[in-house]
């Protein structure tokens, strides 16, 4: 296939157009099997797949070809989504592959790790596979299905024992390392160390420890609502015990919890934004980028709404039984630029924080490293494929992700090599099981490695990999919490985890496996377990040499040079966030000074002035915690004449801030707000006429709270993961809509994609909401103005939502009408103290007809009867 594509796409006609242009290319084979064998096909460059044994299989089952062409085709969408493509004919070759042979490579062109000419997979050992293959097909008797080797089903019994002291850590790792010898699952199980003969170094005199921790070790990021609340306590307090590193995950913190493990603790910031607000950010030392999304690394994550219980909505600011969906990373960071917005975002809330981004380990990923190293992260944290628990779909579980070996290395390598490694630390993460593991990611570039699958089988998880069910019998990766409720899901058998007999679990058993890297260390020669970090010569291949080639893997970087010209002169400039940090320090002196409202007042606000507000509301955050500036009630910045301030205006901002801006603002407005008003009106210009008044993109992305008023128009993907916050667009109709020229984004106030996987809020649009909306979305309500006279009716509205979209349009109830027009009369207030009397009367005629003028968007679950929160 992908050969004949090829040569197609390469030979032209004598008018210079590709032969593959007039060709369509079909594959008709019994050797598809699965979802990952079409999808393979379709990016090596097919135009349909035949799998036809599939077909015959499925018809032998009653619905089996309907149910099986709908689960494919939703496979396919789902595939192709997670990439960031639109449509099949946009799908290409997004795949790497470890240990293929060079003459393998060459036909299908991915980027390839660990293989060469002699070694890997080549196409005599394809050719012998295949032969296999259709001698089992043709053959008359039933074969039997090889079951997949699982190691935690074979040693779950005996880490437990370990950790109840019952049992001796060695013989777990000495167990381990056989089951890793005679079924090598990673890439580390094939090599080992190169030991000294005479062990120079006392293992009493190693020092473990890095920065202010015992052990390069971590309890891996695992969320309130993937585990239940016992568990979930048990990780953070083991954490403090041993003084290590615990990660939450992106499902929001339980309150008590907030700011009691700072030292030991680290929080998620997700493209789903759950739970993240300011007291969020400042509870911790650590804040983590999540950019690896859900079960498997590169995988949207998905909280199904059974499992949102009233403890997980609080935690995550969310809705009860309403499913919790990730959006995918490019809602707000599409570029490097934009990684490094969130993070000066992210110290700017919090200046005490070491900044984290966790990404996948894929091909590329020494690039992706030294741009995520440039954007001013502290911690890159590499996440592999092997890991991830059973809430992954099968089909990840098997084909997502690369080996977190070859990831380190490479941001290692490239790092050295670029002469940034001594800016971040790496975090490796992927499978870990004893200090075995730990030393060897170290030797090939990691300083800490972290552990989340083990972590549950520590305090009795016993790998049955159900945890999407919901129905954990151990009560670890369930809600469930009494026998009670058990005998009511139907459980025969469950035993619920008590909180000091899981810590005391977990300390004895990473005690135990900090003492095996002690030892390692001691038996390499050296003192310092960190001074083992990239040193992979200490590492030779000792297995599966006609497989894989790990020689480029094990290989020393470049040298890295650090080049200054002693005559260079010094530039300094203004910080990006320069503003937001002097507006803190004198509204905070205003405080202290014992005013209770301050009002800060500025001419202008540039492009180069971010995430105005955010410093601001960190300080008051972290005053309040302190139980300072208790006076505080009410801090307004006002921007007038014609400024636009620059990414993040108001980010994570909260009470009792309230930003007012005369002219518009750019990209991420609000984000993640939990309180306070952002106000953003037309401007004056140099000629005394109103204008703007718009924002850019991602408004309100993931608002928990606050109050929105944008007078002008909003850039694409406004309100997504909208969950509780009020936004009035007021953005207007100019002229007849003209839906048939196609382009609706390019003529709407609102540029697309807007509120998708909406939880909570009210949203009230007064022009064009722009097409593909309401996507995902699971609650809250946008209220959409018609306006007949110009095209915009029902029909007009219904084709602006997006395909698959499980909404619809309603008409007002009495409720409805009331907090409508409560919504329309602050905006109204707005507009008449900034003198903008025209706009409005304008708005005073909508408001009294918003009874018939007004549609409101919800999703079908919701009840015709919307409860007031007054």
């Amino acid at each position: 296939m992908a050969v004949v594509h090829r040569a197609l796409r390469d030979a032209k006609t004598s008018t210079g157009e590709s032969l593959r242009r007039r060709t369509s290319l079909v594959v008709r084979s019994g050797a598809l099997r699965n979802l990952h064998d079409l999808v393979f096909l379709l990016g090596m460059g097919a135009d349909a797949l035949c799998p036809y044994l599939m077909w015959e299989l499925a018809d032998g089952e009653e619905n089996g070809l309907a149910n099986l062409l709908a689960v494919l085709t939703t496979g396919l969408e789902k595939v192709i989504s997670t990439m960031g493509t639109h449509e099949l004919g946009g799908y290409g070759r997004y795949f790497a592959s470890v240990g293929l042979s060079d003459e393998v490579v060459e036909i299908f062109g991915t980027p390839n790790f660990c293989g060469s000419a002699e070694i890997g997979l080549t196409l005599r050992k394809l050719e012998e596979d295949g032969r296999e293959r259709r001698a089992v097909a043709r053959s008359s008797k039933r074969q039997p299905v090889e079951n997949q080797f699982r190691i935690y089903s074979r040693i779950w019994k005996m880490v437990g024992q370990v950790a109840k002291m019952e049992e001796n850590f060695a013989e777990l790792s000495r167990l381990v390392r056989q089951y890793e010898i005679e079924h090598p699952l990673a890439v580390r199980h094939l090599i080992d160390f190169r030991f000294n003969e005479e062990i120079a170094v006392d293992p009493e005199e190693v020092d473990v420890s890095i920065g202010n921790h015992d052990m390069p070790i971590l309890i891996s990021a695992m969320s309130f609502g993937s585990q239940g609340e016992t568990p979930f306590r048990i990780y953070a307090e083991s954490a403090r015990r041993l003084n290590i590193i615990c990660m939450n995950g992106e499902g929001g913190e339980i309150a008590d919890m907030l700011g009691n493990y700072r030292k030991n603790r680290g929080q998620q910031i997700a493209s789903g934004r759950f739970g993240v607000t300011m007291e969020y950010l400042n509870s911790v030392d650590f804040l983590e980028i999540k950019v690896g999304q859900g079960a498997k690394p590169g995988e949207g994550g998905h909280l199904p709404g059974f499992k949102v219980t009233e403890k997980i909505a609080a935690a995550r600011h969310a809705v009860p039984g309403v499913s919790l969906i990730s959006p995918s990373n490019n809602h707000d960071i599409y570029s490097i630029e934009d990684l490094a917005q969130i993070i000066e975002e992210l110290r700017t809330a919090n200046p005490h924080a070491r900044i984290s981004v966790k990404v996948p380990a894929v091909a590329g990923i020494g690039t992706i490293s030294l741009g995520i190293a440039k954007a001013g992260a502290d911690i890159i944290t590499i996440s592999g494929y092997d890991g991830g628990t059973g809430a992954a779909r099968r089909h990840a579980v098997k084909f997502v992700g690369f080996p977190v070996e070859i990831g380190v290395r490479e941001a290692h390598c490239a790092l050295v090599e670029a002469g940034l490694r001594n800016r971040v630390e790496i975090w490796a993460d992927g499978g870990a099981k004893t200090g075995r593991d730990v030393v060897k990611l170290m030797l090939l570039g990691a300083n800490r490695v972290g552990f989340g699958t083990m972590a549950m089988v520590v305090i009795g998880c016993t790998a049955c990999r159900g945890c999407h069910m919901g129905t954990c019998h151990v009560g670890i990766a369930t809600q469930i919490e009494t026998h009670e409720e058990a005998r009511e899901k139907g459980l025969k058998r469950f035993v619920p985890r008590v909180l000091e007999n899981g810590v005391i679990y977990h300390t004895t058993f990473f005690r135990a496996l900090g003492r095996e890297i002690r030892t390692l260390t001691a038996k390499l020669g050296f003192h310092r377990t960190q001074d083992l970090v990239g040193q992979a010569h200490l590492l030779e291949q000792v297995r599966g040499l006609d497989r894989l080639d790990l020689s480029g893997l094990l290989t020393p970087p470049p040298p890295g040079e650090i080049r200054r010209d002693d005559d260079a002169i010094r530039i300094i400039r203004k910080p990006l966030n320069y503003l937001t940090s002097l507006i803190s320090g004198l509204v905070t002196e205003a405080f202290e000074g014992g005013d209770e409202r301050v009002h800060y007042n500025d001419g202008t606000a540039s492009s180069s002035d971010r995430a105005i507000g955010t410093y601001l509301a960190g300080a008051l955050t972290r005053a309040h915690g302190d139980g300072r500036l208790t006076n505080a009630r009410e801090a307004q910045l006002h921007f007038r004449r014609d400024s636009t301030p620059g990414n993040g205006l108001g980010a994570f901002t909260s009470e009792p801030i309230t930003i007012l801006v005369e002219g518009g603002a750019q990209d991420g407005v609000g984000k993640s707000a939990n309180g306070g008003r952002i106000i953003v009106l037309k401007g004056e210009n140099r000629h005394g006429v109103r204008v703007g008044g718009a924002v850019g993109k991602g408004l309100a992305y993931g608002a928990q709270g606050g109050t929105f008023f944008i007078q002008g128009d909003a850039d694409s993907r406004a309100c997504i993961r909208l969950s509780g916050a009020d936004v009035v667009l007021g953005g207007r109709i100019r002229k007849p809509l003209e839906d048939w020229r196609g382009l609706l984004a390019d003529r709407a106030n609102l540029k697309g994609f807007a509120f998708e996987y909406m939880t909570a809020g009210r949203v009230v649009v007064l022009g064009d909401p722009g097409p593909w909306i309401c996507s995902g979305m699971t609650g809250g309500v946008v209220y959409c103005r018609l306006d007949q006279a110009l095209g915009m009716d029902r029909e007009a509205l219904r084709r602006r939502i997006a395909r698959g979209a499980t909404v619809e349009i309603r008409d007002l109830g009495e409720e409805d009408v009331i907090q409508l027009e409560n919504l329309l009369l602050q905006y109204h207030r707005e507009l008449f103290h900034s003198h903008q009397e025209e706009e409005a009367d304008w708005l005073e005629g909508v408001i009294s007809h918003c009874r018939t003028s007004f549609v409101k968007i919800v999703p079908e679950h919701i009840p015709s009867a919307i409860p007031s929160d007054e």
